[in-house]
């Protein structure tokens, strides 16, 4: 199964727009951080999403958990899905979405959702890593 990459978009832009809703300065200071000392390229998300989430820790400690209630907010909107940050963690919202995304899906949802998260937690080359899953 591919993430359409429309999905990896949205991700992607969502991530950027909570980024900015903290203010332009700041947005550029949080991503030159994580470009520089994690080698994230925003432009690779959903690839990377653990290492950002890294970069927040350190830059923002608990008020990480900002970004990722105001992403999963954005992506709520979007996708016009109920997304709820439950954790501080980026990787966490997009988990959230996957499995959202996967049980829209026609064939066997329950295997799907399986999968996806086995990849996410126990493969490197996972789903928020790429956009393909096998």
């Amino acid at each position: 199964m591919h993430l359409p990459p429309d999905l990896a978009a949205q991700l992607r832009e969502s991530v950027d727009e909570a980024f900015q809703s903290l203010g332009g300065a700041t947005a550029d200071l949080i991503l030159h951080y994580a470009r520089q000392r994690h080698h994230v390229n925003m432009k690779d998300l959903p690839r990377g999403i653990d290492e950002l989430d890294k970069a927040l820790k350190e830059m923002l400690g608990s008020g990480r958990r900002l970004v990722a209630n105001q992403c999963a907010e954005i992506l709520s909107r979007r996708l016009g899905k109920d997304i709820r940050a439950r954790t501080d963690k980026l990787s966490d919202v997009f988990r959230q979405v996957i499995k959202v995304y996967a049980r829209s899906r026609p064939s066997k949802p329950e295997e799907e959702v399986g999968s996806l998260l086995g990849d996410f937690e126990n493969q490197e080359e996972s789903l928020l890593s790429g956009t393909e899953v096998e």
